[in-house]
């Protein structure tokens, strides 16, 4: 399997105040990218798993688990909602395109 693509993994934190420095925070993002490998979730495996066939889901997998909370990610750009992540395979989203 080729991990010949790049997903990258977006936490956004608020700003406000911070009581251990005394002054307000800006906010930030911070982005992590890791190589993964891409493909299209079948119409049949859709509306088994998320029982709904007019959305179109992408199956993305990473080398290692990546356990980091994060709010979404970004390929090629494109802003994308993790649907699901495997339970068994901690590498394995299942995402949906962020309108």
């Amino acid at each position: 399997m080729r991990y010949n693509k790049r997903i990258t993994f977006v936490t956004e934190f608020e700003g406000g105040y911070n009581p251990e420095t005394g002054k307000n925070d800006e906010p930030r993002i911070e982005e992590k990218t890791l190589p993964c490998n891409l493909s299209e979730l079948g119409i049949t495996r859709t509306s088994e798993l998320f029982g709904k066939i007019d959305t179109k889901i992408i199956v993305a997998r990473t080398l290692r688990p990546f356990k980091q909370t994060f709010d979404y990610v970004l390929l090629n750009d494109k802003k994308y909602n993790v649907k699901r992540q495997s339970e068994y395979r901690r590498g394995v989203f299942y995402l949906e395109s962020a309108l």
